[in-house]
């Protein structure tokens, strides 16, 4: 093959292997995140028994409800007091969802905030998820809202002003007694 050959086949080679970077069943996440549509705002529902109440209210809302499927420890109000809220979830839907939310997960008082800059897929930034393990938010070092606390998200009227908010409940990690003695696996997020 001459030298002249081999280079004109190489655009060839190059425009395929992006078509088929870029088909719907690649995993590279670089790529998928590249080629992917805006991700749309969708709520996580920890499993619980109450758990289908809850989806018909965010399937009123017009927003997509996922059922996550039990876990490895039974379901509990103090074992699930978590709530994350994604950088980018619409804080219009995220006050509205908080009017009912503790009626279902009535012990929720961990509210996290995820952080922009971390390596998950940018669809967990549009994501609300209700009943998160509360060893998560401990790990992240978030602290407990107050009833008061809980109130003020009524007045959020601005996207910012509602992760200035989330944000000021972010403290330094307090692992459960438990963890204490192991190794420092939730300082590096693992």
């Amino acid at each position: 093959m001459q030298n002249g050959q081999k280079w004109t086949k190489l655009p060839v080679l190059v425009v395929f292997g992006l078509l088929a970077l870029s088909t719907a069943g690649c995993s590279i996440p670089f790529v998928t995140e590249l080629v992917s549509e805006e991700p749309v705002p969708s709520v996580d529902l920890a499993y619980h028994r109450a758990v289908i109440r809850c989806k018909i209210l965010v399937d009123d809302m017009k927003i997509e409800a996922n059922i996550l499927p039990p876990q490895d420890i039974p379901y509990s109000h103090q074992a699930f007091a978590g709530i994350r809220v994604g950088y980018n979830f619409p804080y219009q839907d995220f006050k509205e969802i908080m009017t009912w939310a503790r009626n279902y997960y009535q012990e929720a008082r961990y509210i996290m905030l995820t952080d922009p800059a971390s390596e998950s897929g940018r669809a967990r930034h549009y994501k609300l998820h209700l009943g998160v393990r509360t060893d998560e938010a401990f790990k992240g070092g978030w602290k407990p809202w107050s009833d008061q606390d809980l109130k003020r998200i009524g007045s959020i009227s601005s996207q910012e002003e509602m992760r200035t908010l989330l944000l000021s409940f972010k403290g330094e990690p307090d692992p459960l007694p438990y963890q204490k003695t192991e190794d420092h696996w939730w300082r590096f997020g693992f």
